[in-house]
């Protein structure tokens, strides 16, 4: 989801708090305004509204620290996080030196690329006719290389070419 569109939700949900929760606190100032029998400026609804006018007071103080600082994200920051953590980012691809390879390495990839780009490595063990320690060595080699990468799925490797 588009950062702004959710800090644009949050604002909104964040205002629309501090309005609820100013209306409400108008109704129990009505509420208590209306409820004093004592005709004398001692009411004792006094002390209890200003209390709670205090409190509400902070509440409205601390949402409106959040929605600032909502807005200051939305508008102002920008996002620090270095596109080199972003998989592909501003990166240009260039295929590996093939040339340097030895011929189990160019099997093994003549393997790989018949599975269109992908197969498990009990597969290549098969159809090279190796051990699975020769098959994890080679790959080993072609990883290093930049070549192929090794995903764990379950119980095996899945064999991926970059």
């Amino acid at each position: 989801m588009d950062r702004k569109i959710i800090v644009g939700a949050v604002a909104l949900v964040v205002l629309l708090f501090a309005a609820t929760v100013y209306f409400y606190n108008h109704a129990l100032v009505d509420l208590a305004a209306g409820s004093c029998s004592d005709a004398s400026d001692n009411c004792p609804h006094e002390k209890i509204v200003g209390t709670q006018n205090a409190i509400i007071a902070a509440l409205i103080a601390v949402i409106a620290i959040l929605a600032g600082s909502g807005a200051y994200l939305l508008f102002w920051q920008k996002p620090h996080l270095a596109a080199s953590h972003f998989a592909g980012a501003g990166e240009t691809h260039k295929k590996p030196d093939e040339s340097s390879l030895g011929e189990e390495e160019k099997k093994l990839l003549g393997v790989v690329r018949e599975g269109d780009g992908s197969v498990f490595q009990s597969e290549i063990m098969k159809k090279m006719g190796c051990s699975k320690v020769k098959v994890s060595r080679i790959l080993d080699r072609l990883e290093s290389k930049g070549f192929v990468e090794r995903k764990r799925r379950g119980m095996a490797n899945l064999v991926v070419l970059k």
